[in-house]
């Protein structure tokens, strides 16, 4: 493995083309800089340099591909010094949650964790529901909140929360006889409980558009052309609720959950658990 010190050497010496000069520009002596590109050539059995007498010192075209790694890892490693030496953060908590959540949700919590833990810092990293639990157990999230789909062990807290129709303030459910909705396209759960209710009140509906992405879907909600069903506090402009005062009828409950790892530090999260938990109680 080549030290640093000698890579530099080569850097420098790779725009001089002069041994002397690259002493001067590196501080040291001549006889150390040949020293240094001696070795990497011994390392990589190669010559770097073509020096023959009279003639203008070049690189080889191994040592040109050579300088050119070699400053991408200079480059590489001063960036990692100073990211490390600047940082200002004492310990990091991985946050898993949904597409929807981290839109809703988290935004109104973050200010407050950030005031009350200024030294931690949250990686946020969205998946579907399913996932989620998936990345707890293999060490890629510190913390989950998700859309249960039952207890397993970890989980700090389950709040039931309703699920509502959503959708763009354009949108104007009366002037639908068939209403159109929006999906994921892996959403059986709430497809089922949205024709249910619909059937129930007497209304019908119709799948207006699918997505296997929730950005996907969020747009055409947004866009005023389907109602989707989500989670009351997912729901953040520009959607809003719509229910009976729109011949809506209502719909069952959700389950948000909470879970938390056993290998992480308790720097900052049981903060973190707590604002999470007021904010779904609200």
């Amino acid at each position: 493995m080549p030290d640093l010190n000698s890579l530099e050497s080569l850097v420098v010496a790779s725009v001089t083309l002069s041994f002397t000069e690259t002493a001067e520009r590196r501080n040291t002596v001549q006889s150390a800089v040949s020293a240094h590109i001696r070795k990497l050539e011994a390392e990589i059995g190669k010559p770097l340099f073509e020096r023959g007498r009279g003639q203008q010192m070049s690189l080889t075209p191994d040592g040109q591909v050579l300088a050119a790694y070699a400053r991408r890892i200079l480059s590489l490693t001063d960036e990692a010094f100073t990211t490390v030496r600047n940082a200002r953060f004492r310990s990091t908590i991985k946050l898993g949650t949904t597409v929807s959540l981290a839109q809703s949700v988290l935004p109104r919590v973050l200010p407050r964790f950030c005031e009350r833990e200024p030294e931690v810092q949250i990686h946020i990293a969205c998946d579907r529901s399913n996932a989620l639990l998936q990345r707890l157990d293999s060490g890629e999230a510190d913390i989950v909140l998700m859309h249960d789909q039952g207890k397993t062990p970890g989980r700090l807290f389950a709040e039931s929360t309703p699920l509502v129709w959503a959708g763009a303030t354009s949108f104007v459910p009366e002037a639908w006889p068939h209403v159109p909705l929006g999906f994921l396209t892996d959403g059986r759960d709430l497809r089922r409980q949205a024709f249910d209710a619909l059937d129930r009140a007497g209304r019908t509906g119709f799948i207006a558009h699918q997505s296997p992405d929730p950005t996907g879907l969020r747009a055409f909600v947004v866009a005023g052309l389907a109602l989707t069903v989500m989670a009351a506090p997912a729901v953040t402009p520009p959607l809003q609720i719509f229910g009976p005062e729109h011949g809506l009828p209502a719909l069952a409950s959700s389950v948000l959950s909470l879970y938390r790892s056993s290998r992480i530090p308790e720097t900052g999260t049981d903060t973190l658990v707590q604002l999470l938990n007021e904010e779904i109680r609200q």
